[in-house]
């Protein structure tokens, strides 16, 4: 069914020699009538002198603190009396829940003077005839055709004769005679068309209420279009995941003697999220339509297809075998070429997909299948690899995997894991200067787990809001504490995107530093630059919280990934850690070594300290140290520890070092 198939008739037209009096008649509100109910009418008052009210006292406000410029000083002090005196006690009016024609007309009254002075005084740079053009639409919106068109001409008449006088005689803005002819005349037509749109809107409102009946008759049509929508992604015009379910039922009815296998999988298309910030949704969205349109063609023994999530698409085929020459077609989804361009990028190019295969001749159920399509891609992804076929040793997996998550979430909920520290050391002097708060954990079953096992865990379920909260409070905590014998020993500590804009964690870091009075720079939040794809505005904002406390932030592992310069020069970072991978082989020489050399000299010129991690024999740290790199972090100098361990390690380090001759952190 059409989703656009539901129309509202137009109703009777009056026979054509009868329709332009008609017209005119309506459109000077010859027979006009109030249609619109005493509540919404306050309601509609209200919205608009509240916007009015913010938007003058804004002005207002900046043009009074404008200085120097006595015009505009003025302009804005007349503005605020128009708010005091005009636009509040429109507001109480309706407060008191006065006539509605009275609070009505108080707008239309203010709106007269308010937009008249600003032409008089000409605005920032003698734009305010253009801010008028919205007030006819107003008036006729709040009184009707008759105040209106009494309104809008008065003003079209008036106006420009004062704005020809205020020229002349009080120098504010000089307007010429031209200017103030054809303003006055474009000001008319304005004042035209709103009453047209207003009428078209009036006829709109009286033409609704003899449509009820005809809408109790279309409901059918209504539901189907609803059903529709039920199982489409209306984006894109795909079956969406209801959709194919549905599609799989019908298809999973087991003949006796029917060879084969039923192939369902789901592909993710990883540039969907970044073409998404850059080219916009709508875009992304047709592109993936019309991707899916191209499938639906050339795919084989094709018994559905939809879009099951943002970026992945779900796919359901006949084949005769379940094995790697089975999925060749969807292999070949990456090499399709002019079929998704968005400019110059393409959506499919780069991808992952999950396949379950189902025989023909076995009952099945379809739910079931899109969940094990489902695991089997987020196996594909986790392990990067291109595609994954479902089998028990799969489900195994994530069994396990949650029954990890359930012992994970207990031992955040009773405190029970631990923060080692790995020391980061002055590369000049040798000194301990700041150590990275590392999350451990030792579960009584199956002993101390890698962070690499539990931390992906974390980030991906709803154990990331408290494990961060515990992780930042615990970690200043014990900086608080190691600064009797450590005096200026940072601590840094990764957050996560999401993190970063939790607002609970920020408040944790506040009242941490208020309760130790501990200096705010000690603290260094860590945070890759993958937390301004999303939503750069909304990162760079919770950056600007951050170090609005004093605390440093720190650009972490550099150079891993995803890396680019434009983001890196709007972070308001104070430093930038080069990641660990570029390290093994940087005293041979290597490609790294030039990478590791350019990004310090980079970093120096941006103004950031550059750590460099991961470092684990003295040619390295050599290397390091004469290509000028401040800090130092990795296996060279010591592994992640305790507390307390860390203390007694960086007291003892730190007596048996020289004493400091270059720089250090600058706290």
């Amino acid at each position: 069914m059409d989703p656009n198939a539901y129309q509202v008739p137009a109703g009777p037209s009056p026979p054509p020699r009868q329709a332009l009096p008609a017209t005119l008649k309506q459109l000077l509100g010859v027979g006009e009538q109030e249609l619109v109910p005493d509540a919404r009418r306050r309601s509609n008052t209200l919205i608009f002198t509240v916007l009015g009210t913010l938007t003058l006292l804004m002005f207002g406000l900046a043009n009074v603190r404008a200085g120097q410029d006595q015009r505009l000083m003025v302009m804005g002090v007349v503005q605020l009396l128009e708010v005091a005196f005009l636009l509040v006690p429109a507001i109480i009016l309706i407060s008191r829940r006065a006539p509605p024609v009275l609070s009505e007309n108080m707008l239309v009254l203010a709106g007269f003077a308010i937009f008249a002075s600003n032409v008089v005084f000409g605005g920032q740079t003698g734009d305010s005839p253009y801010w008028t053009f919205v007030f006819p639409y107003l008036v006729f919106f709040l009184r009707g055709q008759k105040t209106g068109w009494l309104v809008g001409v008065a003003f079209a008449l008036l106006v420009p004769g004062l704005m020809l006088y205020s020229s002349r005689h009080w120098n504010f803005w000089n307007y010429g005679e031209g200017h103030c002819l054809y303003y006055g005349l474009a000001y008319l037509f304005n004042v035209v068309t709103a009453a047209y749109f207003n009428l078209l809107r009036s006829r709109f409102q009286a033409h609704l209420a003899d449509q009820v009946e005809y809408h109790t008759g279309e409901v059918h049509k209504h539901m189907g279009t609803l059903q529709y929508n039920a199982l489409h992604d209306l984006s894109t015009g795909l079956l969406n995941r209801q959709g194919l379910t549905e599609r799989l039922e019908s298809s999973l009815s087991p003949a006796i003697g029917v060879s084969g296998y039923l192939l369902v999988a789901h592909v993710r298309f990883f540039r969907v999220p970044e073409l998404a910030s850059i080219v916009g949704t709508a875009k992304v969205d047709q592109s993936l339509g019309q991707l899916g349109r191209v499938l639906q063609q050339h795919l084989a023994g094709l018994v559905g297809l939809a879009r099951v999530g943002q970026d992945t698409l779900g796919i359901a085929m006949q084949s005769d075998t379940a094995d790697a020459a089975a999925i060749e077609p969807l292999r070949a989804i990456a090499h399709l070429r002019d079929v998704t361009r968005l400019s110059e990028f393409a959506v499919h190019v780069e991808m992952a997909f999950g396949v379950v295969a189902q025989r023909l001749d076995e009952a099945a159920d379809a739910e079931e299948l899109m969940r094990n399509a489902e695991q089997a891609l987020l196996f594909a992804i986790d392990h990067r690899q291109e595609y994954q076929f479902f089998d028990n040793l799969l489900h195994k997996h994530f069994v396990d995997r949650n029954r990890r998550y359930e012992k994970l979430r207990e031992a955040i909920l009773q405190d029970t894991l631990m923060l080692h520290y790995q020391p980061q050391v002055d590369l000049k002097t040798g000194r301990v200067v700041g150590a990275e708060a590392l999350a451990r954990w030792n579960d009584p079953q199956e002993g101390m787990i890698p962070p690499d096992k539990f931390i992906p865990i974390i980030e991906s379920t709803g154990l990331l809001h408290r494990f961060s909260v515990w992780t930042v409070s615990r970690a200043l905590r014990d900086c608080a504490t190691w600064q009797s014998r450590l005096p200026g020993v940072s601590v840094s500590v990764n957050l996560s995107a999401d993190a970063l804009h939790d607002p609970e964690v920020l408040q944790t870091v506040e009242r941490q530093l208020l309760a130790s009075g501990m200096a705010p720079a000690l603290v260094v939040m860590e945070l890759t630059e993958s937390v301004l794809l999303t939503s750069p505005e909304a990162a760079l904002e919770a950056m600007a919280r951050f170090v609005a406390l004093g605390v440093q932030l720190s650009i972490d592992d550099y150079g891993a990934g995803f890396s680019s310069l434009t983001y890196l020069k709007q972070l308001p970072a104070q430093e930038m850690k080069i990641d660990k991978s570029f390290m093994e082989n940087l005293a041979e020489g290597s490609k790294d070594r030039a990478i590791v050399l350019s990004s310090i000299e980079l970093g120096h010129d941006l103004g950031l300290k550059v750590l460099a991690e991961g470092i684990e024999d003295e040619a390295t740290c050599q290397v390091l140290r004469d290509a000028g790199c401040d800090l130092g972090q990795g296996w060279w100098f010591a592994k992640a520890m305790p507390s307390t361990e860390f203390e007694q390690w960086a007291v003892t380090r730190n007596h048996t070092v020289a004493k400091p001759s270059g720089r250090e952190r600058d706290y």
